[in-house]
């Protein structure tokens, strides 16, 4: 864990049906891991404080399957009061219970997460800023990106008004976009933005797991 980020609570949102990947994404593996716990385990190298939000629906199916790994990379699990609403509600659920000024927010599809670009995106936030959101390809990616407690009761009042997207509530806050050019200063910067949402996508993933453990490999000999 960096200084930098150790003031930092990090949301990991476990929603989505995994429709058209087939099957819940919490319970898909890359080559024999899981998933969540890669992206689990990746994200806690870089924050000590990490929260899970997970629907009343999966909840049982999460504790019973993976309760060793929760114990042993999450500061608790946040269930969200009503299934099936979208991710503006996980969000507000998280920001509810950080401990933190800050909270950065990532899908829990997302295996390649990079700490130097969260560094590099959190570093980059002013004293007014309530939203530090990466733009990547002309389109701000909002699970992967940071979010002040001050901008609660502006995501509260955009659900009330029945929007469900993270994107839906930040014309009401001071939003601070982090374009390409900043972000490309780091090598392969995209792939921590990679998600997983077809079969495809997932054997690309097990292709790029595969790559990165014979470069660890390469590198420790």
């Amino acid at each position: 864990m960096n200084d930098v980020t150790s003031g930092v609570t990090t949301v990991v949102l476990a929603g989505g049906r995994g429709k058209r990947v087939g099957q819940n994404k919490a319970s898909l593996k890359i080559g024999d891991v899981y998933l969540l716990e890669i992206v689990l385990k990746n994200i806690r190298a870089i924050f000590d404080d990490v929260l899970l939000v997970v629907s009343s629906i999966d909840y049982d199916y999460l504790m019973s399957r993976h309760f060793s790994l929760l114990s042993c990379y999450c500061t608790d699990v946040i269930v969200d009061p009503i299934s099936n609403q979208g991710p503006l509600l996980g969000l507000i659920q998280g920001l509810m219970r950080s401990d933190n000024e800050w909270t950065f927010l990532l899908g829990c599809d997302m295996p390649f997460v990079n700490g130097s670009l969260v560094r590099l995106i959190y570093q980059k936030r002013t004293n007014t800023s309530q939203a530090i959101v990466p733009r990547l390809h002309g389109f701000l990616e909002p699970l992967h990106a940071f979010y002040h407690r001050s901008c609660l009761p502006a995501a509260e009042s955009a659900f009330r008004q029945g929007k469900r997207k993270i994107k839906d509530f930040y014309p009401l806050i001071d939003l601070c976009a982090i374009e390409e050019i900043e972000m490309s200063l780091l090598k392969n910067y995209k792939l921590s933005f990679f998600n997983i949402n077809t079969a495809e996508d997932l054997q690309k993933a097990e292709s790029l797991q595969i790559m990165a453990k014979r470069l660890q490999r390469q590198v420790s000999r």
